[in-house]
């Protein structure tokens, strides 16, 4: 699990480090990486030149881009990543909920506490790394995890996946059906297959009009006329069955 770590003020920073040091030691089975910034600013540029984490651990009280401001920032680039944010007020708690954070710790904040959320974000990671999809390409074979998947479009004999990061992967040709290619990704609860040329992850829809679905990223998948219910139905039914852990 890759975490970053942002807070602007020296001690503290020191501190969390500090335990998330003393969390690793405890948990020597699992494999944990740090990377700390100094500013929402320098945390953002990063993200963007170098892909993000999978835990974010955020100060809330921080000159030119707030933690929740910094949280909103990551949700456009991340749907499925971790915000934990530690503060020394409690005013910011209703916004972190707009930003769907992880957890809300006050500072100086206890280690109990502070262990107790980490593993419960490492628990949900590790139920996340478990739902991956084998893609054979020229090269390789990649395992790319379900969440980061928005969604699979066939072209001719080749099928596009398209990732949350913005790239694409371009799997082999295949001999078969495009909904036999697709098995292994409609194994999968969250994943719909739509009209007879692309598969959608559920989880990065975020409407259902009676031409396309609208997806995170400002994509836009066909949706058939004869299709419209029942894909408006399954995306509903997958939310109201509890959303990103629907498929758990």
């Amino acid at each position: 699990m890759q975490i970053a770590l942002c807070d602007d003020e020296i001690t503290n920073h020191e501190k969390t480090r500090e335990l998330i040091r003393q969390y690793k030691q405890m948990h020597s089975d699992r494999t944990l990486s740090l990377s700390s910034f100094a500013s929402g600013k320098e945390l953002i540029n990063h993200v963007d030149e170098h892909g993000g984490f999978d835990l974010y651990i955020l100060d809330c009280i921080m000159p030119e881009m707030n933690g929740i401001e910094l949280g909103a920032a990551l949700r456009m680039r991340s749907d499925t990543a971790f915000l934990i944010y530690l503060t020394t007020s409690p005013d910011f708690a209703l916004d972190s909920y707009r930003v769907d954070a992880f957890d809300y710790l006050l500072k100086p904040v206890k280690s109990e506490l502070f262990f107790q959320s980490l593993d419960k974000a490492y628990r949900s990671f590790s139920q996340i790394m478990q739902e991956t999809v084998a893609i054979k390409t020229t090269d390789s074979i990649r395992m790319i995890p379900i969440t980061d998947i928005r969604y699979a479009e066939r072209v001719d004999k080749h099928i596009d996946y398209h990732l949350a990061n913005n790239t694409v992967i371009h799997s082999t040709s295949f001999n078969s059906s495009f909904q036999n290619a697709v098995t292994g990704l409609l194994a999968h609860k969250r994943m719909l297959l739509v009209g007879s040329s692309f598969v959608v992850n559920l989880f990065h829809v975020t409407e259902v009009t009676r031409s396309d679905l609208l997806l995170t990223g400002n994509l836009r998948v066909p949706v058939p006329r004869r299709m419209y219910d029942t894909v408006k139905r399954e995306w509903a039914d997958f939310w109201l069955n509890g959303g990103r852990y629907h498929a758990f």
